[in-house]
């Protein structure tokens, strides 16, 4: 029977998957798209994407996208490291060429060369690879159409899921296209890869397409095209009925159709290996102990035969349709066909193979996929000393590249087979307390937090005698993983470590280290004062060392300076952030430091009400952070900070923007848990309930995992918390969470916020006949007494205990929020002691000037306080604010919305809700009749 190649067949039964994606490409326009398709072994997910990449790539346009492709591949004890991600960059290599690469990549370009190695001018600081691949493939999403396709992701390394996932969430800012394929039925309840999915698909940033079984009648359509002939209803009925609608097994069977069928799975799978001759078995199973794919200098040194041999051997198999040729390499046509290949090698067999790949992978330049499979095979030949000193190197070679989760997994390997092999030390050729640290540090590296932590006190723990030293300094590291883990805070390794330091001059610079880690532990756990002091211990230790050159103590010197600053200002001395100022000089040419310069000031600024100011520092240092390529969780940090001093600042709206834009290309983390719950402030603020309760079990959720110790963002969510309660009609809880204020050294800032809540819960119980001790509180506002942004404090403390007037609360130096609630609580405080008409001016210029502010529950409150007064009188073109005159201006020169957004140069969205705004505040029922009414106002 001359039956039709399967390489060849129609693709049958995904004709509607096809047009989706062709759907989902068509619709990337300023944000773009992502999709995952999934299936189980055999479904044809590889097909599909094949046929649609091919699509793409054949399109004769100059804007004819730029198609990437990669796969995840099983190095057979593991996910190789980041095979995906050097597929990706070689292909984008291949289509612009190193020179526009290495432009795109930016500062970080050295990086790509632990994938690359042609793409590396120097050194490359491999800890920012994902950083920089990220923000290269970003780059070039924003000059052309780029679509990313990544296979297989059940077998995907934790740096390559990291680099999917925020990819994937850059479509929601850029016009890039991703797509992704993993196995259902390799992706269980525990596979890492399932909640990264989740959350995407939570977050509505990635489409979910399953690909279905074949029907019956779909089943016949393959099964007669591989055939070559129209099967009788009988042997496609029992086709059907055995491949169970998976397409692979359609193939498979219906290639054999004229033949008994089998009744097993994997004997369809071995049909074809069955009728090969020997010697072509021989070296499928050959390579099938080399994997899914091989490459032919690899393949070559383990086969036993001369060229020839293997030239036949290779051809055989390729018309047989089991292996095809890639490149330079030979592969499976599928992984289900080499799996059941290799389960049919002996065992004599399978560990003289694994030894002759072993020995042939050590002849290759040592890179971290290479390294690894030199670890699997030796570990399958049941060599364990071979198998210990491979996974040590290994390891090593991993962390190079940033692959955490395989350096972490080769750790736990090598460590598994120190007992069982004599002298393991001198095998490996390191001691087992330093596989234990590497092991902390990667699974640091790949947040799994709670185990790093064991596993750097086993490092401690069994950290040789004879090395004080290095024992310090493994002590420093499972310092800052505790306090990270929200284990301890850390500070009893840090006292150990500086035990074991002693005095000596010649380890200043990592004294200076540990006691800058200290230093940040206290900022960040708030106690202020304690960090500062700390922190000039640092300075002046660091610059004893930076004296004789060492720029690890130069960058130290400027983390001192910093921390000892934020500290400064923010436990009570407003004029430390002039500090930052001084300690910039230090902190340039060293980008983690120039990232905690722009960080802190701009928080700093904050907390002193420089709220323009810190707008300013931190719109540079979202600059800076592109520029330089810092590493994304500073980026989100400054950017967050930019988010709240716009809040501060009163342009609520503005900041709404940016943090809807921001917080879907963020994942998980201390940053999106500051970011979060701020975004829950924003909402309150604004006056959106609903959207506020919405947003708090993320926040709460986050700030749980992540925030710890973090005082900041737990002080802040407290006021949320205590401002939710207080609008739910619930003081007692509300004072419970003010209480927070008491309870840390803290910042005016963070402290006065909370005081004032415990002074508008106490004056709701007062008034029920409860008794309340707000003295603690009042204590508190006296302690900030000198900071510039207290006296507005102060007054809204006093004015919401009915010991002060609320007009005293309507200027000063604080967040605009607070003094626009001021004016609504003025006016009602006049409405009450009978001065109406000053009343009315006052409700209707709270309500202006919250409108300005975007606070639009504060806005709804003055006018329905009036119209309930019978003071709103007739709505007028005096209500709006000068940005909303605006609008109606161009609405009245009939603009569209985009075309207004254009000439004001704001959003089309913000241009809408100042249009909802005037209609509503005019109280007219269209744009039209909005134009006619400004046209009258006019004339």
């Amino acid at each position: 029977m001359d039956r039709m190649q399967v390489g060849r067949v129609p693709l049958v039964g995904r004709q509607a998957d096809l047009d989706a994606l062709r759907g989902e490409v068509a619709a990337v326009a300023e944000t773009g798209r992502a999709v995952v398709v999934s299936g189980d072994a055999g479904m044809g997910k590889t097909r599909l994407l094949r046929d649609f990449a091919a699509e793409l790539q054949a399109r004769d346009s100059p804007r004819a996208p730029v198609v990437l492709r990669g796969a995840c591949v099983d190095s057979g004890s593991g996910p190789a490291p980041l095979t995906a991600v050097t597929d990706l960059v070689r292909g984008l290599v291949d289509a612009i060429g190193a020179d526009a690469v290495r432009a795109a990549a930016g500062p970080g370009a050295d990086a790509l060369g632990v994938l690359v190695p042609t793409l590396a001018d120097g050194t490359a600081d491999s800890e920012r690879l994902a950083d920089v691949v990220v923000e290269l493939f970003s780059e070039l999403a924003r000059t052309r159409q780029l679509v990313i396709i990544v296979e297989d992701l059940h077998w995907a390394d934790g740096t390559t899921c990291e680099i999917v996932s925020r990819l994937v969430r850059r479509t929601a800012a850029l016009p890039l296209f991703v797509l992704l394929t993993y196995r259902t039925d390799d992706v269980g309840r525990r596979h890492p890869l399932r909640p990264v999915l989740a959350e995407l698909e939570r977050s509505r940033l990635l489409a979910h397409r399953p690909l279905a079984r074949l029907s019956p009648v779909e089943v016949g359509a393959l099964a007669n095209a591989v055939s070559g002939e129209t099967l009788a209803a009988g042997v496609l009925h029992d086709i059907a009925a055995r491949s169970d609608g998976i397409p692979f097994y359609v193939e498979e069977l219906a290639s054999f159709s004229d033949e008994r069928l089998p009744t097993s799975l994997r004997d369809v799978l071995l049909l074809r290996y069955e009728r090969m001759d020997a010697a072509t078995r021989r070296f499928t199973r050959i390579l099938a102990t080399g994997g899914v794919e091989v490459a032919h200098p690899v393949l070559r040194a383990v086969f036993d035969g001369d060229e020839d041999s293997l030239e036949s051997a290779v051809r055989a198999a390729v018309d047989a349709q089991i292996v095809v040729i890639r490149d330079d390499a030979y592969a499976f046509r599928h992984a289900l066909m080499q799996e059941a290949v290799y389960d049919e090698l002996l065992p004599t067999e399978r560990t003289r193979l694994h030894t002759a790949y072993a020995v042939a992978l050590e002849a290759l330049p040592p890179t971290p996929r290479v390294l690894a499979d030199i670890a699997h095979h030796w570990r399958a030949a049941h060599v364990p000393g071979r198998a210990l000193a491979a996974a040590v190197a290994a390891q090593a070679a991993a962390s190079g590249a940033s692959a955490w989760t395989t350096a972490a997994e080769t750790g736990e390997r090598a460590l598994e087979l120190w007992d069982v092999v004599p002298d393991p030390e001198q095998v490996s050729g390191v001691p087992r307390a330093e596989v234990l640290r590497r092991t902390a540090a990667a699974l640091v590296s790949a947040n799994r937090l709670e185990r790093a932590v064991e596993f750097a006190r086993d490092a401690v723990d069994m950290w040789p005698a004879d090395d004080p030293i290095g024992k310090a300094a493994m002590l420093g590291e499972l310092a800052t993983t505790e306090f990270q883990s929200g284990a301890s805070d850390g500070m009893s390794s840090i006292a150990r470590a500086l035990d074991l330091l002693g005095d000596d001059p010649r380890h200043d610079v990592q004294r200076a280290g540990l006691l800058v880690t200290s230093a940040r532990v206290q900022m960040m756990s708030g106690d202020q004062r304690v960090g500062r002091e700390i922190a000039l211990v640092a300075l002046a230790t660091a610059e004893s060392a930076a004296a004789d050159g060492d720029p690890v103590a130069a960058e130290l010197v400027a983390h001192a300076m910093l921390i000892a600053a934020t500290c400064g200002t923010s436990g009570g001395d407003p004029r430390a952030v002039e500090d930052f100022e001084k300690a910039r000089p230090y902190a340039e040419g060293f980008v983690r430091a120039m990232m905690r310069y722009f960080i802190n000031y701009s928080n700093s600024l904050m907390l002193v009400g420089r709220y323009d100011d810190a707008v300013a520092v931190a719109r540079e240092g979202m600059d800076y952070a592109r520029t330089h390529r810092s590493d994304r969780g500073a980026q989100v940090m400054v950017e967050a900070n930019a988010i709240e001093a716009l809040m501060y600042a009163g342009r609520l709206t503005a900041a709404a923007e940016r943090g809807a834009g921001l917080l879907p290309l963020i994942e998980a983390s201390l940053y999106s848990a500051f970011l979060r719950e701020r975004l829950l402030c924003l909402a309150l603020w604004c006056g959106r309930l609903d959207e506020a309760e919405e947003a708090l079990s993320g926040a709460r959720e986050e700030l749980g995992a992540f925030g710890a110790y973090e005082f900041q963002t737990r002080l802040g969510m407290a006021y949320d918390l205590g401002l939710l309660a207080l609008e739910h009609g619930d003081p007692h809880r509300a004072l419970e969470h003010a209480s927070a204020a008491l309870k840390t050294a803290g910042s005016a800032a963070l402290a006065l916020p909370l005081a004032a809540i415990a002074a508008r819960a106490a004056a709701v119980l007062r008034e029920r006949g409860d008794d309340v001790d707000i003295e603690p509180y009042r204590e508190l506002v006296e302690r900030w007494r000198g900071w510039e942004i207290t006296p507005l404090w102060a007054a809204v403390f006093a004015a919401e205990l009915g010991e002060g007037s609320w007009g005293a609360a309507t200027s000063g130096v604080g967040p605009a929020y607070v003094r626009a609630y001021a004016r609504v609580r003025y006016a009602e405080e006049l409405l009450a002691a009978g001065d109406r008409a000053a009343a009315r001016d006052a409700f209707a210029g709270a309500a202006v000037y919250a409108d300005e502010l975007g606070a639009e529950g504060l806005a709804e409150r003055a006018r329905e306080r009036m119209t309930d007064a019978g003071l709103s009188g007739t709505p007028s073109a005096s209500v709006l604010t000068s940005r909303e005159e605006q609008v109606l201006e161009l609405v009245a020169e009939g603009l569209s919305n985009g075309e207004i957004a254009a000439r004001l140069y704001i959003s089309a969205k913000t241009v809408s809700v100042h249009v909802s705004a005037v209609l509503r505040k005019l109280d007219v029922p269209s744009r039209t009749a909005a134009a006619a009414a400004y046209r009258r106002g006019a004339a």
